[in-house]
């Protein structure tokens, strides 16, 4: 099975460090006899969970605004079984999580999807996404957002660059761009990649998150991008180019997205949790590697 990064990224949901985050880390298994009977995979810890999972090729509702057409062999969590999916990689929810989904084995790549009502973005500013100007922002208030997160006992993060610069594509109301992150978990010495992209509709914004490691980021990325082009949509009267005048409009525009959808006031407040959200999909707060977790959940290397 491939690998996801060794980190721990802890991020939370849309609220300044108070709503919860999520995480794939999930916790070791309690010693048991040499001759246990343990899951072979993920995907069969995940049944043996109880957490029910479809199998494409199917139809995924995401919240009541989108749906997923899903490909033969991809799997997408239930809509019963979110909760414990949370619970069994040890996250929490934060409320805005319309679904999940997980490629085929080995790839073990994973889209998070979040809805956020905010109404319609305007994609007024979609010439003047200045990255450098918009990554300064980012990392001009790490020292106030790791204090912070060094209170809650979690490890202190750094952005140390683009991976992908904020890109917004006209033709399908998409906003992408991809961050290089570090971690004092491991003194700093790796990095890995997380990508954001931001699918603009009538009444809010779909917040996707790619999970995967570094060695795969760029054919995961093409994967992803490609399957959302081809298979994700918004339902009648959700869609982009059906904004009415009248209709709710958002406070902000995409800069402002990037920069984790609370606008000037609450970036300047430091990394809040909205913009860690945005790091990794409206429910992932702390990543660790599904290889390193599945060697957790079996037993094969618990120190992991």
């Amino acid at each position: 099975m491939r690998s996801l990064p060794s980190f721990l990224v802890i991020l939370t949901s849309l609220v300044l460090f108070a709503a919860p985050g999520v995480t794939l880390l999930a916790q070791a298994p309690a010693a048991g006899p040499e001759k246990e009977d343990k899951p072979k995979s993920f995907l069969e810890a995940l049944d043996r969970a109880g957490i029910k999972l479809t199998k494409g090729p199917a139809t995924v509702r995401l919240g009541s605004v989108a749906e997923l057409k899903l490909p033969p062999g991809y799997f997408a969590v239930q809509e019963g079984s979110m909760k414990a999916f949370y619970e069994f990689t040890r996250n929490s929810m934060g409320g805005n999580e319309v679904g999940v989904m997980i490629a085929p084995e080995p790839e073990q790549w994973m889209l998070f999807f979040d809805y956020d009502d905010v109404g319609y973005v305007k994609d007024e500013d979609k010439d003047g996404l200045d990255a450098k100007k918009l990554m300064s922002s980012m990392t001009e208030n790490q020292e106030a957002s790791n204090s912070a997160r060094a209170k809650r006992g979690w490890d202190q993060m750094k952005v140390t660059g683009w991976a992908a610069e904020p890109h917004y594509d006209t033709k399908t109301n998409n906003l992408t761009w991809a961050i290089k992150l570090t971690s004092s978990a491991d003194n700093y010495q790796s990095e890995w990649i997380n990508e954001s992209i931001r699918l603009l509709g009538r009444s809010g914004v779909m917040k996707v998150t790619l999970v995967t490691g570094n060695d795969s980021f760029q054919t995961d990325s093409a994967e992803a991008q490609k399957l959302l082009a081809q298979r994700f949509s918004y339902v009648s009267g959700q869609r982009y180019a059906e904004f009415k005048s009248g209709d709710k409009v958002a406070e902000y525009g995409l800069a402002a997205l990037v920069l984790g959808g609370a606008g000037a006031v609450a970036y300047k407040l430091g990394f809040l949790q909205k913009f860690w959200k945005v790091l990794v999909a409206g429910a992932i707060a702390a990543v660790a590697g599904i290889g390193k977790l599945w060697n957790r959940i079996s037993g094969k290397n618990p120190r992991e």
